[in-house]
């Protein structure tokens, strides 16, 4: 397959980082201490988690703004069957249960009412914010089993559980997006949905699928911020959803769908950790910090306009010759 020489999106973000762990080491005398590396990778990792099921979505040429509820809702969920049940496994069953039937819905509704994912999924997260509330009286739910406190403050070889629970979850969903035959579909679909339907493709089951699969790691956010706080807040997914946006995009992956790749995502969340942990390294007050993320948020989607035009212009010079949109859909989504 004919591919053009390394892009300067594929080793923009590398630098990126590289050159953000330059200047921290050199202005502050912790960043590059082992401390404070786990630190950011415990930081990291929730929103790692749920930017690992918003990827799916994306891929597929979705959008799901409704993970930050989710992650609020299920980590409820679970925690209430905890408490009233004293079982945690049952609780990480209600959690994700929770998480697959609340996809199932953004994916049905989605399919179903054939509007964009962008609108659907705004009012789902409403949604889910308002039962979060109903079901937890507005409070914290607390009372959970003693056994559970060993997952907020567990180390295994030395590495807290959360950052090993990352890497699990980021092995799983590479294979599912990157080797699988689901992740193709899952491409496919989202680079060009009329030729994978040509080519055979169960298109809108496919689509359902990665609201299901957002949801499945949304509960498991939700559940691993339960164990962490010892307890579940009903407003603790707040921001997660455009910070998991911000992150595919900026790591490298299209908007629009059909091409995307978890170590993107991971490097996606890995820089906006690092420049909150670098930010907090300095003193920088809450305030300014948040203008500095929302300048990353408007240089993620800067990046994202700058790649498609850059891909539109490297298409004029090279003119490939013509193949049918099967081929096409199916070149498209190896790239990614």
């Amino acid at each position: 397959m004919r591919r053009t020489s390394p892009a300067l999106e594929d080793v923009f973000v590398p630098l990126l980082l590289v050159v953000l762990a330059v200047v921290l080491a050199v202005s502050t005398d912790s960043f590059l201490s082992s401390g404070n590396i786990l630190n950011v990778l415990s930081s990291m990792a929730i929103l790692a988690i749920v930017s690992f099921g918003q990827t799916f979505v994306i891929a597929g040429g979705g959008f799901d703004l409704s993970v930050g509820a989710q992650v609020a809702m299920h980590g409820a969920v679970g925690a209430i069957v905890m408490r009233d049940t004293h079982s945690i496994a049952l609780g990480l069953l209600a959690a994700a249960l929770s998480g697959v039937v609340f996809g199932l819905a953004n994916g049905l509704l989605v399919i179903g009412l054939k509007v964009h994912p962008f609108m659907i999924t705004l009012g789902t997260s409403v949604i889910g914010t308002g039962l979060t509330l109903i079901v937890t009286h507005a409070e914290s739910v607390g009372g959970l089993p003693a056994s559970i406190a060993g997952f907020g403050v567990g180390r295994p070889l030395g590495v807290p559980w959360i950052v090993w629970l990352m890497i699990g979850c980021f092995a799983v969903s590479a294979f599912l997006l990157s080797v699988s035959p689901f992740g193709l579909r899952v491409l496919s679909s989202g680079g060009n949905r009329e030729a994978a339907r040509l080519a055979g493709l169960r298109v809108e089951r496919t689509i359902v699928a990665t609201f299901v699969l957002a949801g499945v790691f949304s509960a498991v956010a939700g559940m691993a911020t339960t164990a962490r706080l010892q307890s579940a807040q009903p407003t603790v997914g707040e921001g997660l959803e455009l910070f998991s946006v911000a992150a595919v995009v900026l790591g490298g992956s299209a908007l629009h769908g059909g091409r995307a790749a978890m170590w993107r995502t991971l490097l996606g969340v890995l820089v906006i950790s690092v420049i909150q942990n670098g930010l907090n390294l300095k003193g920088v007050g809450d305030a300014w910090q948040q203008v500095a993320i929302g300048i990353v948020f408007v240089l993620a989607m800067s990046a994202e306009l700058l790649r498609r035009v850059s891909r539109l212009r490297t298409g004029r010079r090279q003119a490939p010759p013509p193949r049918s949109g099967v081929a096409d859909a199916t070149a498209k989504a190896a790239v990614g």
